[in-house]
């Protein structure tokens, strides 16, 4: 009888221990798949979040130059004009680029202030063809130059054609990306939030 009851009492033992090692193997696999499955959401948002992070940066150092180059043509300067509208050119394809269509009235507006500079540009060739005149003939003064309806017309284009972008597109392009970027911030700061709620 104490055999008999001691094989019961084993059977049971080992039983129990049977199902507890089968509960803990069951435990290991539900944790084991809720971290990879965590550690492959905060790697996906870690991933999204440089790769934003990168759209960012490099949107803010492009239209940083973009407005440099603005801010140059639309200066008094005269000199250059063609070197510089090839920057602003350059960075407005750089803008458009990283868009890739998100904001089509940033790319309108910007095209509108390409063609503007491009404007501004052929007036001041037209100013410049004037002045080599006064370097063909001796006779003919700077004061003169300035005098003819042809230049004075070109320079008041220039003048309207400044003014228009600075005062009208300038302003729109800066806040429409400034918006993009805060709408990027704002979403890693909710993916971030939303992925420590999971945890």
């Amino acid at each position: 009888m104490t055999d008999e009851v001691f094989n019961i009492v084993s059977a049971i033992g080992i039983g129990l221990t049977f199902l507890a090692s089968i509960a803990a193997v069951i435990v290991s696999i539900i944790s084991l798949r809720y971290s990879n499955r965590v550690a492959k959401r905060s790697g996906y948002l870690s991933t999204i979040t440089a790769s934003r992070d990168k759209w960012s940066d490099s949107l803010r150092d492009s239209a940083s130059l973009y407005f440099t180059q603005i801010a140059r043509i639309c200066s008094e300067q005269e000199d250059n004009l063609g070197e510089i509208y090839n920057e602003l050119t350059r960075y407005h394809f750089a803008i458009v680029l990283l868009l890739f269509e998100q904001d089509v009235e940033i790319h309108d507006n910007m095209s509108v202030v390409r063609r503007k500079a491009f404007e501004i540009v052929e007036q001041s060739n037209i100013i410049n063809q004037q002045y080599k005149k006064l370097k063909e003939s001796p006779n003919i003064t700077e004061e003169y130059i300035e005098n003819q309806e042809i230049v004075m017309k070109a320079r008041q284009k220039i003048h309207m054609l400044r003014c228009s972008i600075l005062s009208d597109y300038q302003g729109r392009i800066f806040d429409g990306i400034r918006m993009l970027i805060e709408c990027e911030w704002r979403k890693q700061q909710y993916e971030a939030t939303d992925m420590w709620k999971e945890k």
